[in-house]
């Protein structure tokens, strides 16, 4: 059960012993802490960094129901075109909407004029600056569809061929906990939809599974994907930077692509290790330009794939010292891995 996992973070103690479907209370500074969908909201609005609150608001308020599409269509050009058809379907949709909104103004203006206007060239026109609009708010899309191709053709013809593959990665993490006999406990942090979760092997495991997320929209989804595969799991809304959760807590953390975005990605790091037991592993997956890049897939890397990044890279410096056996591997052109064990 996720009480017997949790403290307060604001006094940091283990005494949210008040625990209600619509509200959590910690007995001992008496701070309350709101559900929302029965999930418990154990932060505060206030006490999130600058950048993490910009991209909650921004970013998943409106769109969090949208994350299983928006979120791959970012990545278009890393990604396998044979798991990416639909994406690209829909990109060429959008690239030739826009092409044809756009010359049917230009036509209306320089050739055809103002005062030939009908109501099928208003009706054209809305959509038109409604596309333009969406992309001021969101300009990471702009240059998607400005580079997704040029970046495609790149990639093509480049054939990296990382040390070790994302899977390979994952399967020599995994391999110990295995023929476990006790039950583990694992964390993934910034869970988001849950997908990250659900994936890469981790099922197999024996496991009791806790996803934390600090946007409501996204943990919901989780929730409801896990419901789905009739997989428990704990749900928990929390600030990555100072996670609710007693220390040496979990065998196994994770987060996919979340700490290089974070506004103090150290303090989520430190947090990380901090409730996961003494042998236990950490995994965190991110963007990481690769050595041998052009100047036009810095520009996509930067401008699109790591638009939301506070640091680019994996931030080994900004490890505590208590890990071990620290390995980073960069598994496909623009995204790493990191895996480290936590002292005993």
């Amino acid at each position: 059960m996720i009480e017997s996992k949790v403290i307060c973070p604001t006094c940091k103690k283990n005494s949210i012993n008040d625990r209600y479907q619509t509200y959590w209370m910690c007995n001992e500074c008496g701070e309350k802490y709101s559900c929302i969908n029965g999930i418990p909201k154990l932060y505060l609005e206030d006490a999130l960094g600058k950048v993490d609150k910009e991209v909650k608001d921004d970013d998943y308020k409106y769109m969090a129901w949208f994350y299983n599409f928006w979120m791959p269509f970012y990545m278009l050009p890393v990604r396998p075109i044979k798991v990416s058809i639909k994406l690209w379907m829909a990109y060429f949709l959008l690239v030739f909407s826009f092409i044809f909104l756009f010359f049917n103004v230009i036509d209306l203006i320089a050739i055809r004029g103002i005062g030939s206007a009908t109501i099928y060239d208003f009706l054209l026109f809305v959509p038109l600056v409604i596309f333009i609009f969406l992309l001021s708010k969101q300009p990471r899309y702009a240059y998607l569809l400005l580079l997704a191709i040029p970046i495609k053709i790149i990639l093509s013809f480049r054939n990296f061929v990382p040390e070790k593959t994302h899977s390979s990665v994952h399967k020599e993490f995994q391999e110990e906990y295995l023929e476990s006999d006790e039950r583990l406990k694992m964390l993934d942090i910034a869970s988001g939809s849950g997908n990250s979760l659900f994936r890469h092997g981790w099922m197999k495991l024996n496991a009791d599974y806790t996803a934390a997320d600090y946007a409501a929209g996204m943990i919901v989804q989780g929730r409801r994907l896990m419901s789905k595969h009739k997989v428990p799991a704990d749900f928990i809304l929390a600030d990555a930077t100072k996670l609710p959760f007693k220390s040496e807590t979990f065998d196994i953390s994770t987060n996919y692509g979340a700490v290089n975005g974070f506004t103090d990605p150290e303090s989520a790091l430190k947090e990380m290790v901090r409730v996961t037991k003494k042998g236990g592993k950490i995994l965190f997956l991110d963007e990481r330009e690769y050595e041998s890049a052009t100047w036009l897939e810095n520009v996509y890397f930067k401008k699109v794939f790591a638009y939301n990044n506070t640091i680019v890279g994996c931030p080994v410096e900004l490890l505590p010292d208590d890990l071990e056996d620290i390995q980073v591997h960069q598994v496909y052109e623009f995204v790493y891995i990191c895996t480290a064990r936590k002292k005993m």
